[in-house]
């Protein structure tokens, strides 16, 4: 984690900078601001870091940019608009953009309407008047949405769109549900007639059954089989003929 934090503070920080050089391959690079026995601590221009002296291998202090804008600036006289414009564009140069935007307000401080400084601090001229861009689009009707200006036509459509497709997405929902039931009810109908059907051939086989008849299992077949050994059946004599 502190060799990512390093990663970043070399990229924040222009060249010629105090460089603390730390176990493990990592790098500072900014303003000492403070050395003690036990710590450094170096302004990367956008914040500070600190690193303990038992991790630290090696220190090589420059003249940073960062340092020489101060140095600058603490020598320009009380209302020195273009010595400040001068410091404003150095910082620019070095990449010190938040140096470049504190000089630029003291041009504008000295000089309201100075065009550059204005410009670069982001502020627009509306009826000869220097406004920042929020006021500038304000004073157009404009809203700001999501990060970005629009008018509330704009916006309104973009809400009312949103909201007809989420209203479309719940009505498919909706009918997705519904058909889901429709076939469920539909296999539940299919289901209880075929048990309805084959309770009635059930029932309709059991009240064709004869006792008499052997059930085979292709089908019915006769009680009694030809059996050529058999003895025929003897009919009883009537006493009346004599057997005649």
């Amino acid at each position: 984690m502190k060799r990512a934090i390093v990663i970043i503070a070399l990229a924040a920080v222009p060249a010629l900078a105090d460089d603390i050089y730390l176990r493990g391959g990592g790098q500072i690079t900014g303003q000492i601001i403070e050395q003690t026995d036990d710590s450094v601590t170096v302004d990367i221009g956008g914040g500070t870091i600190s690193a303990k002296m038992s991790s630290v291998v090696k220190i090589d202090k420059n003249n940073s940019p960062l340092q020489e804008y101060r140095e600058r600036a603490a020598k320009i006289p009380a209302g020195d608009a273009e010595a400040w414009r001068e410091l404003a564009r150095w910082a620019k140069g070095y990449s010190l953009s938040s140096q470049a935007r504190e000089a630029y307000r003291e041009v504008v401080a000295v000089l309201p309407d100075d065009e550059e400084a204005n410009k670069a601090l982001g502020m627009v001229q509306i009826n000869g008047k220097w406004i920042t861009e929020e006021e500038n689009y304000r004073a157009q009707g404009y809203v700001q949405f999501e990060g970005k200006w629009m008018t509330p036509a704009e916006q309104q459509s973009i809400v009312a769109g949103r909201q007809a497709q989420q209203a479309q997405a719940e009505a498919d929902r909706q009918a997705n549900a519904a058909k889901v039931q429709q076939i469920e009810a539909q296999e539940q109908a299919d289901k209880k007639r075929q048990e309805e059907e084959r309770s009635q051939l059930d029932a309709n086989n059991n009240s064709y059954y004869n006792p008499n008849t052997v059930y085979w299992g292709w089908g019915a077949g006769p009680a009694n089989w030809h059996n050529p050994n058999r003895q025929p059946q003897q009919w009883p004599q009537n006493p009346a003929t004599r057997g005649r």
